[in-house]
């Protein structure tokens, strides 16, 4: 049944019925995320995401394009290669009927787009999935039922959520700092299927990352800017589910430009520094004592 048909439907069964009809509704059409259209608004290439309609937190891609003016569209794809599309459109005159409606229909709404970085105005959004590609995709076990339903009173959509055991944290316990590399080591995670490497040039700003370093607890990220410091997490993942952040070692790398060394270079180690510092003092007494003792003389 076309768009027009079912609205005409729904017309006539409320003259019939005396009840006012839903005033029609023109829904956009948006890109899929498969074939991505519109300009890209942010791209971040792994890292922890929300996803609207859900309180859980995703790990992976998450690239947002700009369609038009009123319509932006999310893709984000896990580290397993599920992925979850939201088309978020921009309200203007909809009234709270066509609202609740359009809830109806699973999708959700969202008073204040600025939460989720796009312009302070309301939003309704809607989720589907898509595959993204990867490694085989793990299909998570739905909440609700899998058609678009109301979500219990709340507007939303079925929430999906991964139903494999949370992993404790890793421990980052050593990053040697090279030019352009660096090795992080970690402590293993006894249920992690793989881990996650998130890291950026900003404490809590992780833009880039590894999204699937395997099961290993030691890994070279490559391609660092020589003499710009860097900061990095690591997350185990058990399949879907992601761990909380690594509870220690969050703040690693080596600055060349500000002097500051948080983890020494692979060309240094503790010992050579000490040592440095004890030639320099002793150098320096000596100096002291020379220059003491060509006083005395003259």
């Amino acid at each position: 049944m076309t768009k027009s048909l079912k609205f005409s439907f729904l017309l006539f069964l409320g003259l019939f019925l005396g009840v006012s009809p839903v005033r029609a509704i023109d829904l956009p059409d948006f890109p899929s995320c498969t074939s991505p259209t519109g300009s890209i608004l942010v791209n971040y290439e792994s890292g922890i995401h929300g996803i609207p309609g859900s309180s859980g937190e995703y790990v992976g891609s998450d690239v947002v394009y700009t369609v038009s003016d009123t319509q932006v569209t999310q893709c984000f794809c896990a580290v397993s290669g599920s992925g979850i599309q939201t088309n978020w459109w921009k309200l203007n005159s909809l009234d709270q009927e066509q609202i609740e409606y359009l809830k109806n229909l699973g999708w959700i709404y969202i008073a204040d787009g600025s939460a989720w970085g796009l312009d302070a105005t309301p939003y309704m959004a809607l989720n589907t999935q898509y595959n993204c590609g990867g490694a085989p995709v793990v299909t998570p076990t739905p909440t609700g039922s899998p058609a678009p339903q109301p979500c219990n009173g709340c507007g939303g959509a079925p929430t999906w959520s991964c139903t494999a055991a949370k992993p404790a944290a890793p421990v980052v316990t050593s990053v040697v700092r090279s030019a352009t590399t660096a090795q992080i080591t970690w402590t293993a995670v006894a249920n992690a299927t793989h881990y996650v490497i998130s890291y950026g040039t900003e404490p809590g700003k992780y833009i880039y990352g590894v999204p699937n370093t395997g099961k290993v607890t030691s890994y070279v990220v490559g391609s660092l800017v020589p003499g710009t410091r860097y900061y990095f997490v690591v997350i185990a993942v058990n399949d879907c589910m992601p761990s909380d952040p690594s509870t220690s070692g969050q703040v690693l790398g080596a600055s060349t430009t500000r002097g500051d060394v948080l983890g020494l270079a692979s060309t240094g180690s503790l010992p050579a520094v000490y040592l440095s510092l004890a030639l320099g003092g002793l150098f320096f007494a000596l100096f002291l004592l020379t220059k003491k003792l060509s006083r005395r003389s003259a």
